[in-house]
C-alpha cells in the first residue's frame, strides 16, 4: 500500500512515527479518524503485535469505527485492544482488585449512585424541609465533579453551584459518608473506576510493568476531553516505554462541565520528555474563507499550540456573513427565509444547520419555523416544552384562560406545599362545576380556607384574579412569573440554569394580542418537534433542518451553518463572565462552530434583548467584536430592512 498517495506530509509523519511519544494536534476537519486507521495499519504492517497496541476512547462507538476501518485493510486490525477509559479500567479491575485491598466489588448505576448518595443526606439529618438543600441528583453531580475535578466541595461550589456555597460543609459530609458507605458494601461507582484504577497502578510497579510490557504502543483519542484522572492515567501506562500518541485538539477542549481538563492537552509534552508534537493543518472540510474566521479567533486565544489551518478544497465560497438585528424576531424571520432561500439554492435541509449556545436562544426561531411548517429537529438539552418549569408556568396561563381545566388545576395545585394527589382531586372536584373564574376563586375560599395550606391557596387565587384582569397576554404572564418564581426557586437545584427559558418565554409572551393565540401557539405547534438529546450525527435521512447547541454539534459538519444569538452573556455564556478558564473554553466553543460550516457561515445577533424583568441592550460578543475576526466577514447590518456598514455602528453598546 502506497501510503503517500493517501496522506498528506503531516498525516504520513505520524502514520510513520511508532516510537516515543507523540502528541499530534490535529485541526478540526484534519483527517484525524483517517490517521488513527492509517497508523494502526502501518504498525500492523511493520510487524507489530496487535494485541501490543491500545487504543483509549471516550466512547465505544469511535474506537469500533477506527479499528473496523483499519481491518478493512488488514484483519489482523480486529485484535488491537480498544474501548473506553471506563472500559479498560473495569477489565484490569476485574482482575487485579485484589490488589488495592478488594476481593470483589459490583457495580452502581447512576440511578443507586444518586439513591446512596440521597441516603446519606438523609441520615446525616440533611433533607429536613426548613433547609434548602440539594437534591440527591445535584448531591452526585456536585461530588462526582469534585472527583473527576480533583477540586475541593467549596471550591468547586463557589465556582459552578453557588447557589450551595452555604452547604459546603454538609455536602463533604455526605461525600465522605458516601465513599465510606460504598467502601462497606464493596460497591463502585462509575468514578470510582478511574479513581481505583490509578491507585492500582500508582501502588502496583509490577503490575504497572507489566501491562507497559503487554501495551508497548498505546495511543489516546481526544486528549483535549480528558480530566485529571485520565492523564494520570495515561501518563503511568506509558511511563516505562514512552510510545504514546495523544491525539486531539487544544482549541476544541469545550467539555470543563463535564471534567474535562485543558491544561492536560497543553502538559503532555512536559509529562513526556522528548515529544514529537505534530501539526495537522490541512483542512479538508471548509473552504478558506471560513478556515480564516476559524484562524482568527486561534489568533486572539492565549493558551494554545499556534496553527493555521489551510483549506484543501478548491472551491473558494462566499465570505462568512455577519448580521445584526433590532430583535429575536427579526433574527428569526431572516433565518427562517435564508433557510428556504438556501434550499431553493440546492442545499437540502438536512445539510443546513443552526446552531446556538444555550437551547433558550432558540425558541423564537423554533416558532418562527413551525409557523412557517419548515421541518426541524433540535439536539442538545431538554425539550423546551416538556421541561417541568415551562409546563409548570403555562399550568398557570391555561387555568387564567380556562379554568375548567383539570390537568392543568393538577399541576399547579402540587406546587403547593402540604397538598398532594388525594388533597389536589378533592379541590379539583369541588371547583369543576363553575364556568367563572370568579366563582372557580370563590369556591376555593370556602373549600379550603380553614386547612394549613389555606394561605398558600389564597395567594394562588389573589394571583390568578390579578392576571385575570391584565390588558394584555404580557402582564398576565409577569404576573403568573411573580407568584412562581420563589416555587421555581425552590423546585430546581438548577433554576439559574432553567431562568433564562423563562425569560425568553416572557420576551415572546410581548408578540401575542391574547393569552388565548400564545396558549394556541405551544398547543398547535409546540416550539420542539424533535427529540433532544439524540446526537446527530445518528439522525435519519429525513427532510428536516438541524437545531443544535454547539456541543452536541462537536464533530459534525454541515453545508451551511447559522450560528445564531452571538450576545455577550449569551456566547460567551454569562455565568463565565467571571472566569478567565471558563471564557477562554467559550472562546473554543465559538470556535468550534465556526468550523462545522462547509461552504456558507452566517453569524447574527440582536440589539434589543429582555432579561429577567429587564429590558437591555446586547453587546456584541466580545468574539465577534475582535478586529481580527471581523476582517474576516461580511459585516452588512440588517436593521429595520436597511444595509448599513457594520463600521457605521457603535459596536460597544
Amino acid at each position: 500500500m502506497d501510503l503517500t498517495k493517501l496522506l498528506n506530509a503531516s498525516q504520513l509523519e505520524v502514520v510513520n512515527t511508532f516510537d516515543g511519544p507523540i502528541l499530534v494536534i490535529a485541526g478540526a476537519g484534519s483527517g484525524k479518524t483517517r490517521v488513527i486507521e492509517y497508523r494502526v495499519l502501518n504498525m500492523i504492517l511493520n510487524k507489530i503485535v496487535p494485541q501490543s497496541i491500545l487504543l483509549l476512547t471516550f466512547t465505544r462507538r469511535a474506537s469500533r469505527e477506527m479499528l473496523s476501518r483499519a481491518a478493512g485493510h488488514d484483519v489482523r486490525c480486529n485484535h488491537v485492544e480498544g474501548g473506553t477509559f471506563h472500559s479498560f479500567a473495569y477489565k484490569l479491575l476485574k482482575k487485579h482488585s485484589r490488589l488495592i485491598g478488594f476481593e470483589s466489588f459490583s457495580i452502581l448505576d447512576e440511578d443507586d449512585s444518586q439513591e446512596a448518595v440521597g441516603l446519606c443526606a438523609k441520615n446525616a439529618g440533611f433533607t429536613t424541609k426548613d433547609k434548602r438543600f440539594p437534591k440527591k441528583d445535584t448531591m452526585r453531580k456536585i461530588i462526582s465533579m469534585s472527583v473527576n475535578k480533583n477540586m475541593e466541595i467549596p471550591e468547586l461550589l463557589e465556582r459552578d453551584y453557588e447557589n450551595f456555597a452555604d452547604f459546603a460543609r454538609e455536602i463533604e459530609r455526605v461525600k465522605n459518608d458516601y465513599a465510606r458507605f460504598k467502601l462497606e458494601k464493596l460497591y463502585f461507582d462509575y468514578d470510582d473506576m478511574l479513581v481505583y484504577l490509578r491507585l492500582l497502578l500508582a501502588k502496583n510497579p509490577a503490575l504497572r510493568a507489566e501491562l507497559s510490557e503487554k501495551y508497548r504502543y498505546i495511543m489516546v483519542d481526544e486528549y483535549q476531553d480528558t480530566n485529571k484522572l485520565q492523564a494520570e492515567i495515561t501518563f503511568l501506562l506509558g511511563e516505562k516505554h514512552g510510545n504514546v500518541m495523544a491525539v486531539g485538539d487544544d482549541a476544541q477542549s469545550i467539555y470543563g462541565f463535564r471534567g474535562a481538563s485543558h491544561a492536560n492537552i497543553l502538559d503532555f509534552p512536559k509529562r513526556f520528555a522528548n515529544c514529537r508534537v505534530i501539526k495537522l493543518e490541512n483542512n479538508y472540510r471548509s473552504h478558506q474563507k471560513i478556515l480564516d474566521v476559524a484562524n482568527a479567533v486561534l489568533v486572539n486565544m492565549k493558551h494554545k499550540f499556534s496553527k493555521t489551518l489551510i483549506s484543501a478544497r478548491d472551491d473558494e465560497g462566499d465570505k462568512p456573513a455577519l448580521m445584526f438585528f433590532r430583535n429575536s424576531d427579526e433574527e428569526s424571520r431572516w433565518v427562517a427565509q435564508k433557510v428556504m432561500d438556501t434550499r431553493d439554492d440546492g442545499v437540502d435541509l438536512r445539510k443546513q444547520a443552526i446552531l446556538f449556545r444555550s437551547s433558550f436562544i432558540s425558541i423564537p426561531l423554533q416558532m418562527e419555523l413551525s409557523r412557517r411548517n419548515i421541518p426541524f429537529q433540535v439536539y442538545g438539552g431538554m425539550k423546551f416544552y416538556e421541561t417541568g418549569h415551562v409546563k409548570d408556568i403555562l399550568a398557570y396561563l391555561k387555568v387564567i384562560f380556562n379554568p375548567r381545566d383539570e390537568i392543568s388545576w393538577a399541576r399547579l395545585l402540587q406546587l403547593i406545599e402540604g397538598i398532594g394527589p388525594k388533597t389536589s382531586e378533592r379541590v379539583i372536584r369541588a371547583v369543576a362545576s363553575f364556568h367563572t373564574l370568579d366563582d372557580v376563586l370563590a369556591e376555593l375560599g370556602k373549600e379550603e380556607k380553614e386547612r394549613k395550606y389555606g394561605p398558600h391557596l389564597e395567594r394562588l387565587a389573589h394571583m390568578l384574579e390579578k392576571a385575570a384582569g391584565q390588558d394584555s397576554c404580557r402582564k398576565q404572564f409577569e404576573e403568573a412569573l411573580t407568584y412562581y418564581t420563589p416555587i421555581f426557586k425552590q423546585k430546581f437545584d438548577d433554576w439559574p440554569q432553567r431562568e433564562a427559558d423563562l425569560a425568553a418565554l416572557k420576551q415572546m409572551s410581548g408578540n401575542y394580542n391574547s393569552l388565548r393565540d400564545f396558549l394556541a401557539d405551544f398547543t398547535i405547534e409546540p416550539p420542539e418537534r424533535g427529540t433532544a438529546g439524540v446526537d446527530p450525527a445518528t439522525a435519519d435521512e429525513e427532510q428536516q433542518l438541524t437545531l443544535s447547541t454547539i456541543h452536541s454539534a462537536k464533530g459534525l459538519e454541515w453545508d451551511t451553518v447559522y450560528l445564531i444569538g452571538l450576545a455577550d452573556g449569551v456566547l460567551p455564556v454569562s455565568f463565565a463572565l467571571n472566569s478567565e478558564d471558563s471564557i477562554e473554553e467559550e472562546q473554543r466553543l465559538f470556535y468550534v462552530a465556526v468550523t462545522r460550516a462547509k461552504r456558507r457561515l452566517f453569524l447574527s445577533l440582536y440589539h434589543e434583548g429582555n432579561g429577567f424583568g429587564l429590558s437591555q441592550f446586547n453587546r456584541p460578543s466580545r468574539f465577534v467584536e475582535s478586529r481580527d475576526v471581523l476582517n474576516t466577514l461580511e459585516t452588512d447590518v440588517c436593521m429595520d430592512g436597511r444595509r448599513i456598514d457594520y463600521d457605521d455602528i457603535d459596536i460597544d453598546l
